[in-house]
């Protein structure tokens, strides 16, 4: 009997210890820490409906040189002409952290995009104080 007991806890030891290692490679600190490379790899838009009864796509593109653009495209649900406007930016990260960037559009125009996160597919915070949620172009429609 006491062999029977000591064989099903070491069969429980090994289950418990073989779950506990699951994964361990692919959620790493670099897996959850935002960086350059998958910030400026992508392009990422944002879609929501204005006040003027339009549909509007918001596109970021950063480059690792420290540019950005921003671009809104603009379809009015009544008929009338789709439109967009671009704007260029210089772009940095406010600190050590990277959970933080300025945007920097010149003449004194800086844009603070707060509690960053960059992951696979999503780039997500609070862009000059609206909560935004931002997915890779490749991915959208």
């Amino acid at each position: 009997m006491k062999t029977l007991n000591v064989g099903k806890i070491l069969f429980l030891l090994m289950i418990v210890v073989g779950l506990s290692s699951c994964g361990d490679e692919y959620y790493t600190d670099d897996y959850l820490r935002n960086s350059d490379e998958k910030l400026c790899s992508k392009i990422w838009v944002e879609e929501y409906e204005t006040d003027n009864n339009e549909v509007c796509e918001h596109y970021l593109e950063f480059s690792r040189n420290g540019s950005g653009k921003e671009t809104f495209k603009y379809n009015p649900k009544d008929g009338r002409k789709p439109y967009e406007s671009s704007y260029r930016f210089d772009w940095s990260w406010i600190d050590k952290t990277m959970e933080g960037l300025i945007l920097d559009y010149g003449a004194d125009d800086r844009v603070f995009f707060d509690n960053v996160w960059v992951r696979e597919h999503n780039l997500s915070g609070k862009l000059d104080g609206i909560v935004v949620m931002f997915v890779d172009a490749s991915y959208y429609k």
